[in-house]
């Protein structure tokens, strides 16, 4: 017997059953494979007498321009303008095929939703922030810059490198240029509804070439609510030289975010600017005998980028971003970093990619010398281990595909 001519009989079979249910829903695997090559200058690393010391690395690396992963995703048409719908999306290390996040197999996303075309659409599960949603947008890093030119440590989360465990989403539907969203996360634990609870709320208006957007977000116990706790961190901060990286940053007691943005699209130029204000409250990073409870430690970040179409395969782009660092009790330092980078697509799914950043930190120092325990300027790229001075450059190229 033909098994491959039976299990078609048995498909359309199955289709004159269900009838129209099955015409109307449908489900799509997609998804990024993405590898390239990166050469980054000045990389600590400590000696065996505690003492550190830099080096030139060249790396291979997966998901920069976008993350690699893979999804299923579906929907239901339920008729009346409803539709169901859900999405399940796992993230993984190109170089050696690991989850991102072990334990996690959709450490992504992983929620089902009810939309109304007339109001919005509500969701349940994990998933990302309406604050990061509505303002990651302008940000360099989620169009060409790749992750490594995301803002330090990608600490403001226009980045998304955490979502909301347990979470509710609202987004509403298009009013005339105008939308807005808000997304709960429920903390889950008995006796204390505050603990590792979240929200964001956030609202955008797009008309013509002009596009603005808000948004808030708080987050009680970010690194044990969204981060992966101190046995599997998933942040962008390294945590692999425990001395003197800044991981410990975001072990605080919470995550408080408020930014703004906007875009102009200029003949073949997109222009846009995006500030964030973050606030980490009694971050362990500065926890001592004397100071147990920690400090607070606030971000003001500005960046400023622009994109030029070439043509309609080649774009070129570059940014600016600044971010002031002030620990409670006064003191500043200053991270400057550039992006530069073109993209230039070989098809509708394949594109190569080139991207330089370099970052200067000033002021009073942010980082921590491993001898003296004294303040000291590392400058660190996201996603890169920290520099051993205040200067770090990160040179990669590589190509992403879609399907």
């Amino acid at each position: 017997m033909n098994n491959k001519l039976t299990g078609q009989a048995l498909a359309i079979l199955f289709m004159g059953i269900s009838g129209g249910a099955w015409a109307q829903s449908s489900v799509t695997l997609y998804g990024t494979v993405d590898a390239g090559l990166i050469y980054s200058t000045n990389q600590q690393t400590t000696n065996a007498d505690g003492s550190v010391h830099g080096g030139h690395a060249v790396q291979m690396s997966g998901g920069n321009l976008v993350p690699s992963r893979w999804g299923l995703m579906g929907s239901e048409d339920l008729g009346g303008g409803l539709k169901a719908s859900f999405d399940l999306e796992n993230q993984f290390l190109t170089g050696t095929g690991a989850m991102l996040q072990s334990g996690s197999l959709f450490n992504r996303q992983a929620w089902v939703a009810l939309g109304d075309e007339r109001y919005g659409t509500l969701s349940a599960g994990r998933q990302y922030d309406s604050y990061s949603d509505f303002l990651g947008v302008y940000a360099s890093s989620n169009n060409w810059a790749t992750l490594y030119g995301s803002h330090f440590g990608d600490i403001d989360n226009l980045n998304e490198a955490f979502n909301f465990n347990n979470a509710l989403k609202f987004t509403s539907a298009n009013f005339g240029g105008f939308t807005f969203g808000g997304t709960f996360s429920f903390g889950g634990q008995a006796g204390d509804f505050a603990a590792k609870r979240g929200y964001a709320l956030a609202a955008a208006f797009n008309q013509g070439p002009f596009s603005l957007s808000a948004g808030y977000l708080s987050l009680n116990q970010p690194l044990d609510a969204a981060l992966g706790s101190s046995s599997g961190y998933i942040g962008d901060l390294a945590c692999s030289n425990t001395d003197a990286s800044y991981c410990q940053l975001q072990n605080a007691s919470s995550m408080k975010a408020w930014g703004a943005g906007g875009s102009v699209v200029i003949d073949k130029a997109t222009v846009a600017v995006v500030y964030t204000h973050t606030r980490l409250e009694n971050s362990q990073y500065f926890a001592s005998g004397a100071n147990p409870a920690g400090s607070d430690v606030s971000f003001d970040i500005a960046e400023l980028n622009a994109v030029y179409t070439v043509t309609p395969a080649w774009t070129i782009g570059a940014a600016y971003i600044f971010n002031d660092a002030k620990v409670s009790g006064g003191s500043s330092t200053r991270f400057h970093q550039i992006n530069l980078g073109t993209n230039y697509s070989l098809s509708k799914q394949t594109a190569l990619y080139a991207v330089a950043i370099a970052q200067k930190s000033s002021g009073a120092g942010l980082g921590i010398d491993a001898q003296t325990g004294a303040s000291v300027n590392y400058a660190q790229i996201p996603n890169l281990v920290n520099s051993n001075s205040d200067r770090q450059l990160a040179i990669m190229a590589g190509i992403r595909m879609n399907f």
